[in-house]
């Protein structure tokens, strides 16, 4: 009997149009001044928000422009789940433009296309992936959207026609006589944001008010924790040394700089200064850097600023390698283990080594590098999506939180 009505349920729900995952209403929730959080399902446990916890600047938020309601209604979103994972769709006009989606150096006006949120070291595909895709957007009409997920999304913006119950075809002409015009782009009437999240079967959207793009994009920033301010010479000049340079010869360069009366804030050193990189044990050569200690004191008597270049990935020879073996994903890197950053013990472990062993003795920065992914190479070289980790994130979540996982793994007396 209950099946039953569960199932003429069902069908009663589908002769009116709707689905059973379309029953149940987001739930709205305003989170700080200017932003609204619109939660639908049950999210996903590991999200850039809750894995990062941003601590929003509540104080400047309020300095902005009153808002007092959403730029969005709420009652307009669409969710849906299907094998896939989740949709979700939000209104757009006719005529708005979307922007942001991330860093890419090719692309600016995601309007009429299809972004993909997948890390990758590759970035001239056009499809959106880049070393640091971000599922936040931006539209002319003054407002931001940020879909809460470390999946590999993919943002339809105002491309999609979904099958209108009363259709018209307006007259287009005659059939098209080049494969140009064939395939020509075809700006719809009427558009939709469709976003599609992988596995998950709930998310939470959150919607920053403007009035403006400029003020929508400040109120994402701070309630993202504002960022940082660099040290000035941070912003300075930078030389990067050869990666096979010893010691004596950084020594010499680094002399030659400053008897040349050019400008150089920070001399960076390459891979070669661990015992071995790619993947790295964190730990100086000493075939070239005989006297670490000696030679910063160096260094630093001249002006410098020391970067030691680095990744994430750690070898076996490495001190590291043993307490950090239960706190790393089930593949390697290069032979390297990769450390769950989003467990404290491992940013811990992490964190107070480079402390002790380089900060302490006077290196002033590190530069991350080798946090992106390679997915549509015959040979890419970082985990796979399949990976599993400690705190429960595959490696497809992974790889949309590594980058920030890895600048956070940091204490506050390094990077402070």
């Amino acid at each position: 009997m209950i099946l039953c009505g569960v199932l003429l349920g069902a069908v009663a729900l589908l002769a009116t149009g709707q689905t059973p995952a379309n029953v149940v209403s987001p739930s709205v929730e305003s989170v700080a001044p200017g932003v609204w959080k619109v939660s639908w399902g049950t999210p996903e446990a590991h999200t850039p928000v809750s894995v990062l916890a941003p601590s929003p600047r509540t104080e400047a938020l309020g300095a902005l422009p009153e808002a007092a309601e959403p730029p969005l209604p709420p009652e307009a979103f669409r969710f849906r789940t299907n094998a896939r994972g989740l949709v979700v769709e939000l209104p757009m006009t006719p005529s708005e433009q979307i922007f942001g989606l991330g860093l890419h150096p090719t692309l600016f006006n995601c309007t009429d296309t299809r972004k993909e949120m997948v890390v990758n070291d590759h970035q001239e595909d056009g499809d959106g992936s880049s070393h640091a895709p971000a599922p936040f957007y931006v539209s002319t009409r003054g407002y931001g959207v940020f879909v809460d997920t470390a999946r590999y999304a993919r943002f339809y913006c105002g491309n999609l026609a979904p099958v209108a119950e009363n259709a018209s075809a307006a007259a287009e002409g005659g059939p098209a006589d080049t494969t140009e015009d064939l395939y020509r782009h075809r700006a719809l009437s009427a558009k939709t944001m469709t976003v599609e999240v992988p596995v998950a079967k709930g998310v939470d959207v959150y919607l920053f008010a403007g009035p403006d793009i400029k003020t929508a994009v400040q109120r994402y920033n701070l309630f993202s924790g504002g960022g940082c301010l660099p040290p000035l010479w941070g912003l300075g000049v930078y030389y990067r040394g050869h990666t096979k340079f010893s010691a004596a010869e950084v020594l010499s360069t680094a002399k030659l700089i400053r008897g040349s009366g050019m400008p150089c804030d920070v001399f960076g050193l390459e891979p070669g200064w661990h015992t071995h990189a790619y993947s790295c044990t964190y730990v100086w050569s000493p075939e070239r850097w005989p006297d670490p200690d000696g030679f910063i004191r160096e260094m630093r008597g001249m002006g410098y600023e020391l970067n030691l270049w680095e990744h994430a990935f750690v070898h076996p020879d490495s001190p590291l390698r043993a307490p950090l073996l239960p706190l790393s994903g089930d593949y390697e890197v290069w032979r390297g283990l990769v450390p769950d950053f989003s467990l404290p013990e491992a940013r811990a472990l992490f964190a107070d080594y480079h402390e002790r062993e380089l900060v302490r003795k006077g290196i002033t920065g590190f530069k991350l590098d080798e946090c992106d992914n390679q997915p549509n190479k015959k040979d890419p070289w970082s985990f796979p999506e399949l990976s599993k980790f400690p705190s429960g994130m595959d490696g497809e979540q992974m790889h949309g939180l590594f980058g920030s996982l890895y600048q956070n793994r940091t204490s506050p007396k390094i990077f402070g």
